[in-house]
């Protein structure tokens, strides 16, 4: 009997046309939802599901480098309250960056995806990694000012 695989099993990757045993088929990789009968309408509809998700991590990635090159350019000022000597009461936490980022360009990224080594706890200039995609990372210039 010929399956197509839709996840990997031993000796197989997704996508894979193969001949099995009938009772391994009907008994393993169906009720698991492993595979699925191969004909020729399943197959293209394989295809093109595959197409489609390919189609969109190729525009996510094309998103990713417009948006490093947008940041790459971009300075962010944050104010904090701050004491004697520019020391902050507090630090610049990653969605303070990420709300001011927010604001200033309208760029939208998820907290979780700013990295500030070390933390911010004075005043002046810093940098910090955001993480676009899987790919990409960007550095983003912040200035810490005085409220």
């Amino acid at each position: 009997m010929k399956v197509l695989f839709l996840q990997e099993v031993a000796g197989t990757r997704a996508g894979d046309v193969k001949d099995v045993a009938p009772g391994y088929a009907r008994n393993y990789l169906f009720p698991k939802h492993l595979a699925v009968v191969a004909d020729e309408r399943t197959i293209d509809q394989v295809r093109r599901r595959e197409e489609a998700v390919r189609r969109r991590a190729e525009k996510a990635l094309e998103d990713a480098r417009e948006l490093a090159q947008r940041i790459r350019k971009l300075t962010v000022t944050i104010y904090a309250k701050a004491g004697e000597a520019g020391r902050l009461f507090g630090t610049v936490t990653n969605a303070d960056v990420a709300t001011q980022l927010k604001r200033e360009a309208g760029i939208d990224v998820d907290k979780r995806k700013i990295e500030i080594e070390p933390a911010i706890r004075s005043l002046g200039p810093h940098e910090v990694k955001v993480e676009l995609h899987s790919d990409i990372s960007e550095t983003l210039k912040i200035v810490v000012a005085a409220q």
